[in-house]
């Protein structure tokens, strides 16, 4: 059984790996780490049974490292020294956990109970369930609203907040942030836009997909453009004039 351990504190990586080797059932330790960040390629890569992924960490918490995860092969443990993220993370039944400190016969249970369920076939994770559990733990606040975007050295977090507005420059997308930095990122535009689509970015023409929380005007004149903070023409597709219109009437009401 191959077991992958993450959690920011070195100490429960190291106290959790002794209990491991303590029982009876055979364990590989594949892969441990105190930076969740910096796990992505190998959660992808290894071949990984079990994963015991903490909640609670800086950065990147383990809600998050799954979310950013476009496929999952393995099942997840989450360890949380905090209940009520058991209550809210676990209601549909689609990971399992435990509470910190690790109990021994609750460890030994949840191995003894992943062998018998995967002695006659290997068990991928339901991606719907991975899906429905991310969505409930988002409406409850417990995400933060981050993406991961790809870099040379592998992933870097955004603050979604802090997009402003993102350009299609033919496969690439660049992203440009609030602090006027930008980011050139081997994507295209609808992919971000697929990224972005539970955060109500707004796409409002070919080339762009804006951020409503940084619009300052809608000029009908011209063809029809919006200006961005702090002071960003971009132009506005016919076909996304209503659209915009409806937005700022909104707006206007529940001012």
């Amino acid at each position: 059984m191959n077991i992958a351990i993450i959690d920011d504190e070195k100490h429960c990586v190291e106290s959790l790996v002794l209990d491991l080797q303590s029982l009876p059932i055979k364990t590989n330790i594949v892969l441990k780490s105190t930076t969740p960040e910096d796990c992505l390629q190998d959660l992808s890569q290894l071949k990984i049974d079990l994963l015991f992924l903490d909640v609670e960490m800086p950065i990147l918490n383990g809600f998050e490292l799954l979310e950013q995860l476009t496929q999952i092969n393995f099942d997840v443990v989450f360890t949380t020294a905090h209940s009520e993220y058991a209550v809210k993370a676990f209601r549909n039944k689609a990971y399992n956990f435990l509470l910190k400190p690790v109990d021994i016969d609750d460890l030994e249970q949840i191995l003894s109970d992943w062998k018998q369920q995967n002695e006659t076939q290997n068990k991928l994770l339901d991606a719907e369930a991975v899906h429905k559990l991310l969505t409930t733990i988002k409406t409850e606040g417990l995400l933060k609203n981050k993406i991961a975007i790809p870099v040379a050295e592998g992933f870097e977090f955004l603050e979604v907040a802090d997009i402003v507005y993102c350009q299609s420059e033919n496969n690439y997308t660049r992203i440009v942030l609030a602090n006027q930095k930008e980011k050139l990122i081997s994507k295209t535009l609808k992919e971000v836009e697929q990224t972005l689509n539970n955060y109500l970015f707004m796409r409002i023409h070919q080339s762009y997909l804006i951020n409503p929380n940084y619009l300052k005007k809608y000029h009908k004149n011209d063809g029809g453009y919006v200006v961005m903070e702090p002071d960003k023409q971009l132009p506005v597709s016919k076909s996304k004039k209503e659209l915009l219109v409806k937005l700022f009437e909104v707006i206007s009401r529940n001012q």
